[in-house]
């Protein structure tokens, strides 16, 4: 599902599923990992769904809809995100990021430390599943959004 189109509305679904029983949210090279992980737990019985998000910004200017059809917000969501952690709480339950400052080295050896794998992807997916099983799952979207601008005060 990937192209110049879908890029341009800064988030995508890559691979969608009827029902999905998780979400996984991701940009840049962490895409094929989450493509990856949804074949393994495809075989688990685990519906998938696979959300591109290249531009936070440009998805937000998105109307309500699109955004509501890309990431429902009462699907647990996983974000896989190698950069950092900072704004995706917005979009997801829980993250597996980068949650700290300083590390170097070889990006495969550095990805395998911190959960950037298939094999740790499907197994925090089947957590997060496994967590929300028999429970509402919070939706991301009901929340205030407020315009920092409004008023000169933002918070009226």
């Amino acid at each position: 599902h990937s192209s110049i189109q879908n890029a341009l509305k800064g988030g995508y679904v890559a691979i969608d599923t009827h029902e999905p029983h998780i979400i996984l949210l991701a940009t840049g090279a962490e895409v094929g990992l989450c493509v990856e992980t949804a074949k393994q737990l495809a075989c688990d019985g685990i519906k998938t769904k696979v959300v591109s998000m290249p531009c936070l910004e440009l998805f937000t200017i998105q109307t309500m809809d699109y955004q509501q059809r890309t990431l429902p917000g009462n699907v647990p969501t996983l974000l896989v995100e190698a950069a950092a952690v900072g704004g995706w709480a917005r979009y997801s339950h829980a993250q597996i990021a980068v949650k700290r400052f300083g590390m170097s080295g070889k990006g495969p050896d550095l990805f395998k430390k911190f959960g950037f794998t298939v094999e740790s992807i499907t197994r925090k997916s089947k957590v997060l599943v496994d967590f929300y099983t028999g429970k509402t799952v919070p939706d991301l979207n009901l929340r205030p959004d407020f315009d920092c601008f409004e008023n000169g005060e933002g918070d009226h």
